[in-house]
């Protein structure tokens, strides 16, 4: 049997690890690096990922310690530097595109929404082999599907090829029938 090597994989926005459980269930990627705010989501990303590097600091934070130069943050972890990420993913907060959000024109959900722009500077300074930006259904229309045509323009601009697609949950062994 052929042993492909694991993409060594940082999961940006990463919860408690939903995405990157996926992609280690398919045998596809180990992820090494897990950026996640809420301490909560971040310490079952932990429990259930300890060979997994978890961050819980703002990812903007953090980048822009990488840029600098650094090696590692203020608590010590190691930082990926620049070819150290073959895989990039991450489901950037999705309440100011939420149909659920009844205040998605106010401040608070447009900076949500800027965390798309966020995801978006981690492939560009780390320019992964591969990456999935998931999201919420509402993405692809939010807007007249503007952020959509911007972010697609954006990776296109630095070399990837792009599919999208709104996928159905339950196909994926999730047992719900959101989209």
């Amino acid at each position: 049997k052929l042993q492909v090597p694991k993409l060594r994989t940082l999961d940006v926005f990463s919860g408690c690890g939903g995405l990157s459980e996926g992609f280690h269930q398919a045998g596809v990627s180990e992820t090494l690096w897990a950026i996640e705010m809420w301490e909560p989501a971040a310490q079952a990303f932990r429990l259930n990922n300890p060979g997994t590097t978890v961050f819980t600091e703002d990812c903007n934070v953090l980048l822009k310690l990488v840029m600098a130069g650094e090696k590692t943050n203020s608590l010590g972890q190691k930082l990926p530097q620049k070819g150290d990420v073959e895989m990039l993913c991450g489901g950037p907060p999705c309440q100011g595109f939420s149909g659920m959000n009844r205040f998605n024109s106010r401040t608070y959900s447009k900076f949500k929404n800027s965390l798309v722009v966020s995801f978006l500077s981690y492939c560009d300074y780390y320019r992964p082999r591969f990456f999935l930006l998931e999201n919420v259904r509402n993405f692809v229309s939010f807007k007249r599907s503007m952020v959509l045509k911007l972010t697609l323009r954006c990776l296109v601009r630095m070399g990837y090829q792009c599919t999208f697609g709104v996928l159905q949950a339950g196909q994926y062994g999730v047992a719900q029938t959101r989209r």
